[in-house]
């Protein structure tokens, strides 16, 4: 017969092993990326995954690609979304013995004009478990600029513009469709000329910045969210100049209808400006030492709808809640509802708008790279992102 001590010594023995048990279990993590994002000739394209367990280790991380021709997604005419044509799969598998540090894997792919690359990539701990990426297409080379018909015998010649994917879910859940993204368009700026190509190197400083790399607080948000964005490259167009002037017309205009948000990236130094509304249009410098700071500002205006929170900018807003108010009343009527502190409602200059000011540095108002969206800022962004996740970005 087992007496009181004996049980409790059962009984935390059970719990040990129960513990020991669980702890044994994880699941592993994968996450994969392409360098360059986009470039505009023949290249070399590095596809990157890592794998990461640091209980039980990776046992093997692998890369499934599916390549092919960008075209137009149908036989007549031109599409603003590309397709693919000889399509050819293939793949590599890198093997680890419970490495518990990260486990990378590498695929470089040779790119020549209107690549179509989808990608994969998966992870396998040691205890068999896996995990695996959303598949991610993204294009490679010059473009297409013009499609010939054959009809009836005779050749027709169109002038074709695709939205170039740069980072592109093309596998999305069951139930959800294009609204659950929020889609990106970046065009050069007529300061590029016809140096395309300096405009994509442009484009990745900014877009790497502002979604990949990095440990700035300011892109923190946009980094950890980076799978709710589609990032696509438009054709010639954009044309940004001082005193806020900006618009893109022919083919830019065109692609631009296949995107939410649209930035005008240039390299000459003039004031960068956005619409304050949601689908706006915003300009970019992309030769900036903090050009993916300055991105993701504007991108508060042209994708959120939010004001400036700085005397000398736009204060107005369309976003949900309001990150401005016309008064000091409406802030603080406002603030409680929105679990903020009604008695830090303060006045932006002498503008006569009021946002809630905690203190703290915030990208709508400090260009600082450890700034981050405060306040009702981020509250709007948060709730952006519940749409996303909920059926419809927009």
């Amino acid at each position: 017969m087992i007496g009181v001590s004996g049980l409790r010594r059962l009984f935390s023995g059970l719990v040990v092993l129960a513990g020991l048990s669980l702890a044994a279990c994880s699941n592993p993590s994968v996450s994969a990326l392409h360098d360059p994002l986009y470039r505009a000739s023949s290249h070399v394209s590095t596809i990157t995954a890592i794998g990461s367990d640091s209980q039980n280790g990776i046992d093997s991380v692998s890369i499934s690609v599916t390549a092919g021709v960008l075209t137009a997604c149908n036989n007549f005419t031109p599409s603003l979304i590309p397709c693919r044509t000889a399509v050819q799969s293939f793949g590599r598998e890198c093997i680890f013995s419970h490495e518990r540090g990260p486990a990378v894997c590498r695929l470089p792919l040779q790119l020549g004009d209107r690549s179509l690359i989808t990608y994969t990539a998966f992870a396998k701990n040691a205890q068999g478990r896996t995990a695996k990426t959303t598949p991610i297409t993204y294009a490679g080379g010059a473009p297409l600029t013009q499609v010939t018909l054959n009809i009836l015998g005779f050749s027709i010649s169109l002038p074709w513009e695709t939205a170039r994917p740069v980072w592109w879910h093309t596998d999305l859940p069951v139930g959800q469709s294009a609204a659950d993204k929020i889609d990106i368009g970046f065009f050069p700026d007529a300061d590029w000329g016809t140096n395309y190509q300096g405009f994509t190197s442009g484009m990745q400083i900014i877009a790497r910045g502002s979604f990949f790399d990095g440990s700035d607080l300011f892109s923190n948000f946009y980094r950890f969210w980076k799978n709710e964005f589609n990032l696509w490259a438009g054709p010639a167009g954009g044309n940004g100049e001082d005193n806020c002037v900006r618009g893109l017309s022919g083919s830019a205009a065109t692609v631009s209808a296949a995107v939410d948000g649209k930035a005008i990236v240039h390299q000459n130094a003039f004031r960068d400006c956005s619409d304050i509304a949601l689908g706006g249009l915003g300009t970019s410098q992309s030769t900036l030492g903090d050009a993916a700071w300055v991105f993701t500002h504007e991108s508060g205006h042209f994708l959120h709808g939010l004001g400036d929170e700085y005397q000398g900018g736009g204060n107005g807003n369309v976003s949900d809640p309001p990150n401005t108010w016309t008064s000091k009343a409406a802030c603080q009527s406002a603030a409680p509802g929105l679990s903020l502190n009604a008695s830090q409602c303060a006045q932006i200059g002498t503008t006569g708008f009021w946002h809630v000011d905690d203190g703290n540095l915030t990208t709508m108002r400090d260009r600082n790279l450890a700034s981050d969206w405060r306040t009702a800022s981020g509250l709007a962004l948060g709730r952006r992102m519940s749409k996303c996740t909920g059926g419809a970005c927009y």
